[in-house]
């Protein structure tokens, strides 16, 4: 019988946001990977857990190096815990590739769901939740981070980043200047924490903050912007506009000019002239 390997989430803030079973499981698993025994130490000892398992270092820098190893000791029979210094394996952390390895490997991988900071911000935020695409944490730079943001900034659903404390400013700034300082946006500041703090309800507010606040620019960040919807906004009055065009134009060279006058992106818009061509 090969062992188990359990993707145990754990807590992102306070330390008392952690489930029964992942407790029970912690107790019970022969090795605790971790990407740092100390953090993890902390929390085993503050819930009174005694583990029979030993903790081993397991991060982006040893992990290709260890994956062999751990995925015989799983052939084994032996039990395993996967996580991370805060919230769910795996998101926004290395890790994939091992448990790609351990499923093509025919091991037992079995999530104990839990805390996630993505999903307490998205759900706090107030913005629509009901679609919703995961970003992470934009490049270092501010060309490469302007051009990531510009792929996504026709799309519809709600918007969820990850920044860093040294880039946060900066991250919000490239957003306005592609997004605009309009667009509806949230930033979740230490969730589950102290000082947890919901700021803003657009891009601009946020700015806003951090220049009359930069005592107050220290924590973990998550920002939750809404999707593009200004067409639906201008709806009434991008249909009249493409009707003229239509009416004279091919509808190619329709889209071409109204993309030109409203700035929207040529897809959006030939989506909506065949709407109104099939009518």
């Amino acid at each position: 019988m090969t062992g188990t390997l359990y993707l145990v989430s754990t807590p992102i803030g306070n330390i008392n946001d952690i489930s029964i079973r992942a407790i029970d499981i912690l107790s019970s698993v022969d090795i605790i990977l971790t990407e740092d025994t100390r953090v993890t130490s902390k929390l085993l000892k503050h819930h009174s857990v005694v583990a029979k398992s030993s903790l081993q270092s397991f991060n982006q820098i040893n992990e290709d190096r260890k994956a062999s190893n751990i995925i015989l000791s799983l052939k084994e029979g032996k039990d395993i815990a996967l996580v991370s210094d805060a919230g769910t394996p795996l998101i926004s952390d290395p890790g994939y590739k091992f448990i790609k390895h351990a499923r093509e490997s025919n091991i037992k991988v079995e999530p104990v769901p839990g805390c996630c900071a993505l999903i307490a911000a998205i759900t706090s935020s107030g913005l629509p939740s009901d679609r919703f695409s995961f970003h992470g944490f934009l490049p270092r730079s501010s060309n490469k981070r302007i051009n990531e943001l510009k792929k996504i900034s026709d799309k519809e659903e709600t918007l969820i980043f990850f920044e860093s404390v040294h880039r946060i400013q900066s991250a919000i700034e490239d957003m306005i200047s592609v997004f605009g300082g309009n667009r509806p946006a949230v930033l979740c500041k230490e969730i589950t924490k102290i000082h947890e703090s919901f700021i803003g309800e657009t891009l601009s507010d946020i700015s806003i903050f951090f220049k009359k606040n930069e005592d107050k620019i220290k924590g973990e960040f998550t920002v939750v912007v809404q999707g593009s919807s200004a067409i639906e906004g201008i709806g009434e009055e991008l249909d009249r506009v493409l009707r003229i065009l239509m009416g004279e134009l091919s509808l190619k060279k329709a889209v071409e000019i109204a993309s030109k006058i409203t700035k929207h992106s040529k897809s959006k818009i030939y989506d909506r002239a065949l709407k109104i061509k099939n009518q």
